[in-house]
């Protein structure tokens, strides 16, 4: 079997895919399903690295339109992010600037009790830059290699004088 421009580019973009999606599971992360009456709160709390990126992902099972309310902050309480979820599930990032334990403070904001799954974790984003960058070569080298056999393509034409 010949290796081709093609063959290899194809190989770059699965390696990366692969790479990205093994370093995105291994991220640590913290899971938590939680039971608020109204206008109760409740926190998740995680370690991050500096210059990561963090996820919250929020799902509420029983979704009838009233959201919760959300705040990210950091150990002096500076608040990182925030906002409400009113959708069924709900995946949101945040920027983490220093290294420390950032926590995740939950409201609910409907008007009876509510269960909520809460999940916080860091996306690994500094490790997960190599496998990405594999799989950026690859799509550059697909493009290449495309250009390059359309730029020699031709289509047959039918001789005109033909009766």
């Amino acid at each position: 079997m010949r290796l081709t421009l093609f063959k290899i580019s194809i190989l770059l973009i699965i390696i990366g895919a692969s790479g990205t999606g093994v370093v995105f599971s291994e991220a640590e992360r913290v899971t938590e399903i939680m039971l608020l009456k109204q206008n109760e709160s409740d926190d998740i709390s995680m370690f991050f690295e500096a210059n990561d990126i963090g996820y919250h992902k929020v799902t509420i099972p029983e979704f009838e339109g009233q959201g919760v309310f959300y705040r990210i902050v950091d150990e002096n309480y500076d608040t990182i992010s925030k906002g409400i979820v009113e959708t069924k599930m709900s995946i949101r990032y945040f920027d983490v600037k220093e290294t420390g334990v950032y926590t995740m403070v939950m409201t609910n904001l409907a008007q009876e009790k509510m269960n909520y799954e809460v999940e916080i974790g860091s996306t690994n984003a500094i490790i997960i830059s190599i496998p990405a960058g594999v799989m950026f070569v690859g799509g550059l080298l697909l493009l290449f290699a495309s250009y390059v056999k359309l730029k020699n393509y031709r289509i047959a034409q039918p001789d005109e004088n033909i009766r």
